[in-house]
């Protein structure tokens, strides 16, 4: 039960500066992470074994999601309720980690398995409370949002480097991760957001099948989007081993941020998209679509000259020789990258459309495109194989979606 104060809603602007002053801050504290776990080892398989762990389950948090946060944030009409999601959320978080468990037996060597296991709990536990998120968002509060972002970034920046620096071990160090996170989770998110609303957990079998039924194209989607990054990746681990993962994991870190920056924007203006397309408004759709798409291409320009003048010197001082040679890599990765956002925004779009199935469709090509390119480009190109394979991957989803989005917006305009 919560105490529901009277209706506030930010701005436009607020929510989106709330949303990336928070997001900004808990990217650079998971960006020292990745940092710290090169810096305090002196081997490079432990840098190895973290993207191994972030790229499994990459492949499988769409399974613990469920596609229900984008739904959920543009649920206008709230057909559902917060604990409806939220139970629901509990239900596909457990399917998760089992899926995610199964994975790593059969796919991970012996010592990485329950580095794994460890690391998919600790994201998971941030997923179940998203759902709280879902709803600040939906009642344009994102200043909890982001405030929530932050305290979890500097938390787990500030946990990993006591527990990795004492322990040099990944395991133990996930483990207290994780339960601070729950410390953020009950002691910050759960009571701001009853203030706003009544959580009462439980759904109905028959809400929870038809939400299930309705989210499944989505969710796939998302495992098959998520699994296009990660493939090549463990096609590279397996060809060339952990350290050279490690190298180019640590290379690709910085630019991780054109597309969590494409996030940044698009994010806060899916229940616009929504909007617009419901009142059959496609000039105010196709406006808003070209200033986020230029938006995202500013940061995609932003990012190429602070690479041309500080890529190789931040490499270095974060990483030494070995990792800074490498810093070549960088420049395929923002075309990569660029695209790779670009196809999260139009993933979006499509599910703010209520279409989708098309969105299966164009996240199913991209997944074909990089099972057929990730052996022939791994294997000529080592590393820069993986950007290549991921571009090109992205490049034909993006294709497809785009083609869907328009005739999307001239049928529904039609049919109004």
């Amino acid at each position: 039960m919560g105490n529901s104060e009277p209706k506030r809603e930010l701005s436009v602007r607020q929510n989106m500066l709330w949303n990336m002053a928070g997001s900004v801050t808990n990217l650079a504290c998971q960006y020292l992470i990745t940092v710290l776990v090169v810096r305090l080892t002196s081997e490079l398989d432990s840098a190895g074994l973290y993207s191994l762990a972030m790229s499994v389950f990459g492949i499988f948090s769409p399974v613990a999601g469920y596609g229900l946060y984008s739904y959920q944030a543009t649920d206008v009409r709230e057909e559902n309720t917060l604990g409806e999601y939220l139970t629901l959320t509990c239900g596909t978080s457990l399917v998760s980690i089992l899926c995610i468990a199964l994975y790593a037996l059969f796919t991970c060597r012996a010592n990485a398995w329950a580095i794994v296991i460890f690391f998919g709990v600790y994201r998971l536990v941030m997923i179940v409370f998203d759902s709280l998120h879902a709803y600040d968002q939906m009642r344009h509060r994102m200043d909890i949002i982001g405030v929530s972002l932050a305290l979890r970034g500097i938390v787990s920046l500030v946990v990993f480097a006591a527990a990795f620096s004492l322990t040099n071990d990944l395991l133990v160090t996930f483990a207290l991760m994780t339960v601070a996170i729950l410390a953020v989770s009950f002691l910050y998110d759960l009571p701001a957001t009853l203030r706003l609303t009544e959580i009462r957990l439980g759904i109905s079998r028959g809400k929870a099948v038809h939400l299930l039924k309705g989210c499944l194209p989505i969710v796939i989607s998302q495992v098959a989007y998520g699994a296009v990054p990660s493939i090549p990746r463990q096609f590279l681990s397996m060809v060339c081993g952990d350290a050279t993962l490690g190298i180019y994991a640590s290379v690709a870190a910085p630019v991780a941020i054109i597309q969590t920056g494409a996030t940044y924007i698009y994010n806060p203006l899916i229940s616009y998209f929504a909007e617009c397309f419901v009142k059959c408004d496609r000039g105010g759709f196709v406006r808003l679509l070209k200033k986020t798409v230029l938006g995202i291409l500013g940061i995609g320009c932003v990012s190429l000259v602070g690479i041309f003048v500080l890529a190789h010197p931040v490499l270095l001082l974060l990483y030494g020789d070995t990792v800074a040679s490498y810093s070549h890599l960088m420049y395929p990765l923002v075309i990569s990258s660029l695209l790779l956002g670009t196809q999260g925004l139009f993933n979006n779009l499509l599910v703010a459309m209520r279409a989708p199935s098309l969105m299966l469709i164009s996240s199913l090509a991209s997944l074909a495109a990089a099972l057929v390119l990730c052996v022939p480009l791994v294997t000529a190109f080592t590393m820069n194989g993986v950007t290549y394979a991921l571009a090109l991957s992205c490049g034909t989803g993006l294709l497809f979606s785009g083609w869907c989005i328009r005739r999307r917006l001239i049928s529904h305009q039609g049919a109004a």
